[in-house]
């Protein structure tokens, strides 16, 4: 499946592999939930489709059957629950050594491939540098600037923007979300398909409206900022951030120092939940309580 927002990069980099001018190593860099993984499959597809074509794979070859089963002997991919390891790395740099089995190239994927350890990247050097013939590496990254710059001076980076807003809402409404916004779309970082994956998980996780309506019901009174707090501190990241953008927005349109206050807080807490062990209740108290302080009047 390529997102529309993709399609363009899709068909260059088709273009190129046609006209064998594709770099052996690409690195895929953009921000989460954007689509880059779906790229990279699709693209994997026609590297190893034996009937390829402008438009992408021909979808009916024998190769592109088994890589739709998911068995295709030349396709690889490395993934790991938390860090990648150099064996991890070794095991998939293996079963690239050999010659193809069915397609005249091979691919091998890493999702995430910030989360390599320095060692795996070291491992994974010598591959970028003298890769097999007919070989092509993906890398994914939503943290390019966690890969050491070795990797990075191997790969030809292709960064992957968020979609446009119009765009976003356009491919959401055709998936059904029909009251999604501009609002919606920058809580969940500018992706469509974070906001789909939100909307489908309301009912397990807290939701940007979920937060909306917490925050609707401190400033009324009807909850107070620790029992939101206690409730909300397995999301407290994803709060943090939420509470930061609409900060943000009130001091663009307002400039009341209290909102530049607000905004100062939620970057020191987001540092401070980065670190292990903090309590994410007090952070988020902190948080809310400056919310419920009346605006100062404009007109004294």
């Amino acid at each position: 499946m390529i997102f529309p927002w993709f399609e363009r990069t899709f068909a260059s980099l088709t273009g190129r592999l046609l006209a064998q001018r594709l770099h052996h190593a690409l690195l895929l860099a953009g921000p989460p939930e954007i689509g880059k993984f779906q790229l990279a499959d699709a693209l994997a597809q026609v590297i190893l489709c034996q009937q390829p074509a402008s438009v992408g794979s021909c979808g009916h070859c024998q190769s592109c059957k088994l890589f739709a089963a998911g068995s295709h002997p030349d396709f690889h991919m490395l993934e790991s629950d938390k860090q990648l390891g150099v064996d991890k790395i070794r095991e998939g740099i293996a079963r690239l050594s050999g010659t193809a089995q069915l397609s005249r190239n091979k691919v091998l994927v890493i999702p995430a491939a910030h989360t390599m350890t320095d060692s795996a990247a070291n491992a994974l050097l010598k591959t970028l540098e003298e890769p097999t013939d007919n070989t092509f590496l993906l890398l994914l990254t939503e943290k390019p600037q966690q890969l050491l710059p070795t990797i990075l001076s191997r790969c030809e980076k292709c960064t992957l923007p968020v979609p446009g807003e119009a765009e976003s809402l356009n491919w959401l409404k055709a998936e059904g979300v029909e009251d999604a916004s501009g609002a919606l779309l920058q809580a969940y970082g500018g992706s469509p398909l974070a906001v789909r994956r939100a909307l489908s998980e309301e009912d397990t996780a807290l939701s940007y409206r979920g937060f909306q309506d917490g925050i609707q019901a401190l400033l009324s009174g009807a909850e107070t900022s620790l029992a939101l707090a206690s409730r909300w501190q397995d999301a407290a990241p994803q709060v943090v951030t939420w509470c930061q953008q609409q900060a943000h927005r009130r001091y663009i349109s307002t400039q009341q120092v209290q909102d530049f206050e607000m905004f100062s807080l939620c970057q020191h807490a987001a540092k401070r939940l980065q670190h292990p062990g903090i309590n994410k209740v007090v952070v988020l108290c902190q948080v809310l309580e400056l919310l419920q302080r009346p605006a100062p009047d404009p007109h004294p």
